[in-house]
C-alpha cells in the first residue's frame, strides 16, 4: 500500500471513530452531588421520621443511637445505615413539578410518604418530604419550604418502618 493510501485510510478511520468515540457525555462527566455534601450519618444528632400519623425519633446518646422518647437501645448498625442513606441521598436532577402537583408526587406539605427531620450536631435542621407516587422507583424529595423537587433512586420509605420495636437492639423488644 502506498503511504498516501495509508494516510487516507487513517484519516477516514479517525473520522469514523471520533464523533461516536468513547468520550463520556456531559451528563456522565458531571458527578451527582448529595443533598448534604460533605456530611455523613455520624454527623447527625437526631432524626425523626413520620408518615403524617405516626412518628419515630432516633437520637444520639453517648455516641449511640437510641429509639423513642424512652431512649431504648437501637439496632445500632441498622439505624446507622439508615442515617447514612438519608444524609448521602443523591438527587438525579430537579424535576419540573410545580406546587400544584406536589400532592400527586407525595411531596406536599400535608401529603407525603415520609417526612424526615434531620438535625445535625451543629444544630442545623432540615425537613425532607419524601414521596413515592407508586410502590416502585423512583422516589421524589423536596426540602420543606423549598419549591425544588428532586428525583432520587432510593425509595427509602420501604426501609423506614415506623414501629419502634423493629429498630430496637436484639433482646430489647
Amino acid at each position: 500500500m502506498r503511504p498516501r493510501n495509508i494516510l487516507y485510510t487513517a484519516f477516514i478511520l479517525l473520522l469514523l471513530f471520533l464523533p461516536g468515540g468513547c468520550s463520556p457525555t456531559a451528563e456522565q462527566q458531571i458527578a451527582p452531588i448529595p443533598l448534604f455534601p460533605g456530611q455523613h450519618g455520624w454527623d447527625l444528632a437526631q432524626f425523626t421520621v413520620s408518615d403524617g400519623v405516626a412518628a419515630l425519633d432516633f437520637k444520639r446518646a453517648d455516641c449511640v443511637w437510641v429509639v423513642g422518647n424512652d431512649k431504648r437501645p437501637s439496632d445500632e448498625s441498622r439505624v446507622s445505615a439508615l442515617a447514612e442513606k438519608l444524609v448521602s441521598m443523591v438527587p438525579y436532577g430537579p424535576v419540573a413539578i410545580g406546587p400544584e402537583r406536589y400532592n400527586d408526587f407525595k411531596v406536599g406539605d400535608d401529603r407525603f410518604t415520609r417526612k424526615v427531620v434531620l438535625t445535625f450536631k451543629d444544630n442545623r435542621s432540615y425537613t425532607l418530604l419524601i414521596g413515592t407516587p407508586a410502590l416502585t422507583k423512583p422516589a421524589y424529595v423536596r426540602f420543606a419550604g423549598n419549591n425544588m423537587v428532586y428525583k432520587v433512586d432510593e425509595p427509602l420509605f420501604r426501609e423506614i418502618n415506623l414501629a419502634a420495636d423493629s429498630w430496637l437492639a436484639h433482646g430489647e423488644s
